[in-house]
């Protein structure tokens, strides 16, 4: 029997513990920079499980290692969900990690909860089947990812000095290989202004009035860069997603008005070029812009600064970690796997975009669901990723 037919008959002989760990996680809460119940629950299963190593970092991070290799595989899922605001219109309770139709609905399903437990699940199957002794595989249930794209696993890299050799981010693909994604700028154009009474107006200066031909700028970039596509037929974009007023009342004049950018990246749109093309927005206007860092505080209490530009980033489709991943999918699957670049934002802009690491996106679930009432993941595919990547840990050649 070959390791893809024993790893799946390991996964097959223990699903109904996979899939019930996958429940308990939807079922527990576990928004943004409040991860704590989630965070003891993954740890509690990786002691159980049998992990070498279990840490929590500083930041919040539930961090497990099996194997002591110097070739080091690194699967990383974000233990974070974004809110329910919609509850009453769910067909089934968004907390209840109920089945239904073989999926399992709540909120954080497929946005990654159920990715969460097929790599917890996987780095214990790649020890039972047998890690190569020059692998180490650690799995990372992440923190603060919704919020704060790569924020967390920049700031466990940073503190634990570890650079993986391959890292598979697990986020929902339905199980496609993808090879890299756009990257993200949030970007401030304040435009300064003079306050006055709103009876009298020329006593002032309306900065809204100022940001009119900024705005307009704003729109033609948009069009210009839907019709330029990079190598990967890619394109960048930018949008408007937030304005609003300084002002002392609804009857004042303001004293300035700001604009947010969401700008989104394509590989060759460094800094530098960014910073021009800001630079161009406001030329000739009194406005001026900056990157919008946000400051937050993770669920353990540590201050934190998130940092906005988020760089683009691919891999070589011929690169032995994506070859790793299609043979994974092959044994399991019996067919060729996808390969694509994917529009979402993931923590490899930290481990592909900032830091260079080999890094693909690689997980189980439709991303259609994320986020989406009557969010769910299939549980044969969170079954096939745990395969997949007990796979790649024991072929040992990403």
């Amino acid at each position: 029997m070959n390791d893809g037919s024993r790893i799946k008959k390991i996964v097959d002989e223990i699903a109904r513990d996979i899939i019930d760990f996958a429940v308990k996680l939807v079922q527990t809460k576990s928004m943004t920079c409040s991860e704590e119940s989630v965070a003891e629950l993954v740890a509690s299963k990786m002691h159980s499980l049998g992990y070498d190593k279990v840490n929590v970092d500083p930041y919040g991070n539930v961090i497990g290692q099996l194997g002591s290799g110097k070739n080091i595989l690194f699967f990383d899922s974000h233990m974070d969900t974004v809110a329910v605001n919609d509850g009453p219109k769910w067909k089934y309770p968004p907390f209840g990690g109920e089945i239904h139709d073989g999926k399992i609905y709540g909120r954080g399903a497929v946005d990654m909860k159920c990715p969460l437990a097929a790599s917890v699940y996987g780095g214990y199957i790649a020890k039972q089947i047998g890690i190569p002794d020059n692998v180490a595989v650690v799995v990372s249930a992440s923190c603060m990812e919704e919020d704060y794209d790569g924020e967390a696993v920049r700031e466990y890299f940073s503190w634990s000095s570890l650079k993986p050799n391959a890292v598979v981010i697990c986020e929902p693909t339905d199980l496609k290989i993808a090879t890299g994604h756009r990257g993200r700028a949030l970007i401030e154009i304040n435009m300064p202004g003079k306050g006055c009474h709103a009876s009298a107006p020329r006593n002032g200066i309306n900065p809204v009035y100022l940001l009119a031909p900024v705005i307009k700028r704003v729109e033609q970039l948009c069009t210009d860069l839907a019709a330029q596509k990079n190598a990967s037929s890619e394109c960048g974009s930018v949008a408007i997603s937030n304005i609003y007023c300084n002002t002392a009342s609804n009857n004042s004049v303001p004293m300035d008005a700001t604009i947010i950018l969401d700008r989104r990246l394509v590989t060759g749109e460094d800094k530098k070029f960014i910073e021009k093309e800001m630079d161009s927005l406001v030329a000739g206007t009194p406005a001026a812009w900056k990157y919008s860092d946000i400051p937050s505080t993770s669920w353990t209490g540590m201050n934190f600064m998130f940092h906005s530009f988020l760089p683009a980033w691919d891999i070589d489709e011929n690169s032995s970690l994506v070859k790793a991943a299609a043979e994974a999918y092959k044994s399991i699957r019996k067919s060729e796997p996808v390969l694509f670049h994917m529009g979402a934002c993931t923590n490899g802009v930290t481990t592909a975009g900032m830091l260079g690491l080999p890094t693909i996106v690689f997980g189980p679930g439709d991303i259609s669901m994320a986020h989406a009432t009557d969010e769910c993941c299939d549980i044969q595919s969170m079954l096939d990723a745990c395969c997949m990547y007990a796979q790649i840990a024991v072929q040992g050649k990403f």
